[in-house]
Parts: C-alpha cells; structure tokens; sequence
C-alpha cells in the first residue's frame, strides 16, 4: 500500500469515526476489510456446524435405538459417517478463519493506530497542553487493544449466538411450534436484563478507563521524578501518592467486577427457570406420545444451547460495553476539533526571515488574561532579536507564536508579507530550527538525532556541522562516533553535550529562522562559552528570536525587546538601553 493510499484511508477513517455510534464506527475501523469478515463469519458457521447438527444427529440415533423394528443397524453407522465428516471439515474451515479474520483484525489495529498517530501530531499544542502524555498513550495502546478483545468477543460471542438462535427456532418452528414459545420468552428477559444494568455498567467502565488512564499518566510522570524523589529522600511520600491511586484503581476494578457477577448470576438464573418450564412442557408431550423421545432431546439440547448463548451473551456484555467505552475514548482524539488546519492553505516555498506582528495578542483561556497584549514588531531578515523579562512576561508565548504553534487571538503575523493565519504551517518549519531550553534528545544514535527527519547526510558534512557545533571533540571520544547510541532522552550526556548536539541538528537544516530558547541557562561556563561560539556561527545570516534570562549572552543582538505583563516597554540596542537606564539596565544591575 502506497504513502497516498494510506494517508486517504487514514482521512477517510478520521472523517467516518463517531464514537457517539459505536457499532458503525466499529464497522468503519473495517474499511477495506468487508468481505474479509464476511468469508471470516461464513468460515465460522461451517466449522462450528457440528455444535448445531449434534443435537439433530442425537435425536435421531435416539428413534434409531427405541424404534429397532423401523430402522437398521446400518442407520446408525449412516448418520455416524455422516457426523464424522461434518467434524473433519472443522480442521480446514477453522485454520482458514483465524487466517482470513486475524487479517482483517491486524490491518484494522495498524490502521487505527495509524490514524490516532498521525491526529496526534496534528491536534495544536493547546490540545498536548491540555491533556498528559501518559493518557495519550494509554488511548493508543490499551484502547487500541480494547477494541481487538471487542471485535473478538463480538465473534466469538455475538455471532455464535445469533446463529445459534436462528438454526434452533427454524429447526423448533418446524417440527413444534409451542414449544418455540419458551424460545421466544428469552429474548425479553435478556433485553430487559440489559437494560437494567447497562448505564451502570457504562457509567462504571467510564470510571474504570478514567483511573487507568490517570494511572498510566501518573506512573509516567513518577518514572520522570524518580531522580528528584531520591535527591530529596520523599520515596515515601512519592509510594504513598501512587499507592492512593492504584486503591482507587482496585476499588473501581472491585465495583465493575461486582456489578458484571450480578448481571451474570441474574441472568443465568432466570434463564434456568425457563429451560426447566420447557423441559417440563417437552416431557408432558412425550409422555402424550405428542412428540418422540429424540425430540424431547433435541428442544432440550437446543434450549440448551440458546440459554448458553444468550448468557455468553449477556456474560460477554461488560467487555463489550469496554470495547464501545473504548471507541469513545478514541474519539476524543480522531474528534478533536483542536487541529493544526494545513490543508488548502498557500504553500511555503522559500523564506526569508522578514516578520512583522501587528497588534498580536493571545490568550490561553478566555477567562485568564492576556498572555500577549498589543504587541506590534518588524523584523527583518537576518536580524537577531533578544526578548527579557520577568518569568510570564510573554516571552515565550511569542516564540510558540512564532514557530506556529499557536494561533494569534488578536492582530496577526506577517510572514514575508503574507498573514501566516492562511499558510501551512508544516512547510514553513521546514525553513525554521529552534534550540530549546531543555533540549529533547531520543533514544538513537548521534547520527539519528542530528538528521531526525532527513535523507541520508554524509558523514564529511556531519563532522563538518559538528565541528561548527562545538560537538565534534566530544563525538569522537565515544565507544562508536556517530553511530553511539544515547540513551533514553540522551540520558548519557551532560547538559552542554545536549545543547551543542541540538544546536548541530538545527545546523544541518541550514534554516532561515532560529528559535533560540534559553538556550544556555542552567550550565556552566564551560558549557555556556562553547555554545556561544557555536550559536554565533549558528544565527549569522539568519533571522534569529532569543529567549535570555542571562543577559551577557545576548549583548551581540541586533535589537533587544524588554517585555513586562505581555508587553513591550522597551526596545534597543544592548548599549542603547544601558544608556537609557530602565527596566533593562535595572535587570543587568541584577545580575552583577
């Protein structure tokens, strides 16, 4: 399947999902897949054949034996051989149901999860603000898994039923009617049955997937912890927060469980009184001589097994309202509106760094404040502007703006003269490198990290960004060169080590716009002088937005952007501002 196909079936599952229908949904996770199930679910009413001819072939060896003056020996030895070959055809059919139906069931996991990826890189960063990562994965894995156990339950539990039913009221239908009444009166117990407990079982699956989901975000976050936990002996109160939240989660799992042995045990009792009603009814009319003693048999044999199939059924029923719980919880992904929209704006061919805000404001929420107010700046190409203030001033607001991230609530954003409201935005970042504070490395080689997302680059012009990076010396040094692995989150490189390796991986895309991000906070001087020396060959040409709390790392900016309550209050140049003596000089003074 081809890039193109996929990304269309994709689209199209995106569009179809809506978890407020869960059986067409379900169906629609199965494009492409129909008539796999349909030969999958006639596969399996030939392999399970033998279940519903049994009683059939039981009635009839039954008036074979009590009827010797009728029937021969040899009618026996018949319907046996015709039984048999009923029960050798299972080994074919069943081999090539679980081949053709695990086809489908896999390619619609792998199309499922597909699609939930590739939402998640769409939905706006207010979306991942709003929402913890641990949840997130906790959609794509255990729901995905979820809805594998319902689309087998709904097989192996559903469709056994339904075709159960269907063969032993035709077969009843035909050969006595009244006793098919006591078929039919299953069918309100079991509905009545449902309904009775299918919003609690509802409401108490919710309440389960919540606690699962909130645990899976808090162990995420315990595992992130652990170094600080340790660094200031809190083990205890760390254990004793995740052991409050996992005796939540047993105490929901407990009253989910409780409720599904209620429905159970309720439902098998009821169905119990009428199978013995029927056997009652189907043994007076034998003993009338209504009917023969087989038959008496085979109405039992298949009360039987509609009584098992409806308990199946209704057994089956809190997995399968998880499986539906599950769906919904999907759609708060596949149905987010919150979505970087890139489709049918004008496309971004080239840029050249010229930026213009007009009148920007944003605010996170309607009821909070503004983050950014009336924030007016031109920039030109290849200029470097450094933005200061006081933590929540704005500043990074404006770099999540800039990089697209978000979306002005007020004025708007001149990229080369063209609103970038109306462009997509995933090309424009192609042109853009941002070096962030906390530098986010992943668990690949060097190589992998600084190409991320790229052909393949030699390794002449790896070393050669390296070495503009300040990183080369360092790289060298290790077990393998490029090809060492890093660890989790580059957990085997010191801080600077970081920093130079991110500086090399925006180096390599040779961007027109830098996003530097407090970029040297938090190391030491070491560490601080050879990224300077790296960020100057970095920003030189390129138009270049600064993040600083220190202030000495950005005295060779073109323009230095002072900002207060989402503000501007001051613009200059370093000297500039230190001569005009206000909030910048009265920030240096701090500083010294």
């Amino acid at each position: 399947m081809n890039h193109g196909t996929t990304e269309r079936r994709h689209t199209q599952l995106e569009f179809s999902y809506h978890s407020a229908h869960p059986l067409k949904s379900l169906m629609h996770l199965y494009e492409g897949q129909h008539l796999k199930l349909v030969a999958a679910i006639t596969l399996f009413a030939i392999k399970n054949s033998p279940v519903w001819v049994l009683p059939i072939i039981i009635a009839r060896m039954i008036n074979i034996i009590s009827n010797t003056g009728r029937y021969s020996i040899h009618d026996l030895w018949v319907v046996g051989a015709i039984f048999l070959a009923i029960i050798i055809q299972n080994i074919p059919t069943h081999t090539a149901y679980v081949r053709i139906f695990s086809s489908a069931l896999n390619t619609m996991q792998l199309n499922l999860r597909s699609s939930i990826v590739r939402r998640l890189q769409e939905l706006s960063i207010s979306f991942h603000d709003r929402n913890q990562s641990g949840k997130l994965e906790s959609k794509v894995l255990r729901d995905v898994e979820t809805l594998e156990l319902l689309s087998r339950n709904i097989m192996s539990s559903a469709f056994p039923a339904l075709f159960t039913i269907l063969i032993a009221f035709g077969v009843t239908i035909f050969r006595q009617p009244l006793v098919a009444i006591f078929y039919v009166i299953s069918v309100p117990i079991s509905s009545g049955l449902i309904y009775l407990f299918s919003r609690k079982m509802t409401a108490r699956n919710r309440e389960y997937r919540s606690e699962m989901e909130s645990l899976s975000a808090s162990v995420i976050e315990m595992i992130q912890m652990i170094p600080i936990t340790r660094a200031h002996g809190v083990e205890r109160t760390e254990l004793s927060k995740m052991n409050r939240r996992l005796e939540r989660v047993k105490e929901r799992g407990i009253r989910l469980e409780v409720l599904g042995a209620l429905f159970g045990a309720s439902s098998w009792t009821s169905f119990q009184i009428v199978m013995l009603a029927c056997l009652m009814f189907t043994s007076i009319l034998a003993y009338k001589k209504a009917i023969s003693v087989g038959e008496v048999v085979l109405f039992q044999s298949y009360f039987a097994m509609i009584v098992a199939s409806v308990n199946a059924l209704l057994n089956a029923y809190p997995e399968l309202a998880r499986g539906f719980e599950s769906i919904r919880s999907i759609g708060e992904i596949l149905e987010s509106p919150d979505i970087e929209h890139n489709a049918g704006k004008r496309a971004v061919t080239s840029v050249s760094g010229h930026f213009v805000f007009e009148n920007v404001s944003y605010a996170y929420d309607k009821s909070a404040g503004l983050a950014v107010k009336d924030f007016s700046l031109e920039v030109q190409p290849g200029e470097s502007v450094a933005f200061v203030g006081e933590s929540g001033s704005g500043k990074s607001t404006l770099m999540s703006l800039i990089i697209g991230f978000r979306r002005p609530t007020g004025g708007r954003i001149l990229l080369d003269g063209r609103d970038m409201q109306e462009l997509d935005l995933r090309q424009y970042r192609r042109y853009l490198a941002v070096v962030p504070q906390t530098t986010l490395l992943f668990s690949g080689t060097v190589r992998e990290n600084i190409i991320y997302g790229l052909d393949k680059v030699s390794d002449g012009k790896l070393w050669e960004i390296l070495e503009i990076a300040n990183a080369a010396d360092f790289v060298k040094k290790m077990p393998r060169g490029l090809d060492t692995p890093l660890g989790e989150l580059g957990a085997r490189l010191s801080g600077g080590q970081r920093q130079r390796l991110a500086i090399a991986r925006a180096l390599i895309r040779d961007p027109r716009v830098i996003v530097l991000d407090e970029a040297t906070s938090a190391l030491d001087v070491v560490s601080e002088s050879l990224i300077q020396e790296a960020i100057q060959r970095l920003v030189k040409g390129r138009t270049t937005f600064i993040v600083a709390h220190r202030l000495s790392t950005i005295r060779n900016a073109d323009r230095i952007i002072v900002m207060r309550n989402g503000e501007c209050v001051e613009s200059g140049t370093h000297d500039q501002l230190m001569n005009a003596r206000g909030e910048f000089y009265r920030y240096k003074l701090l500083q010294q």
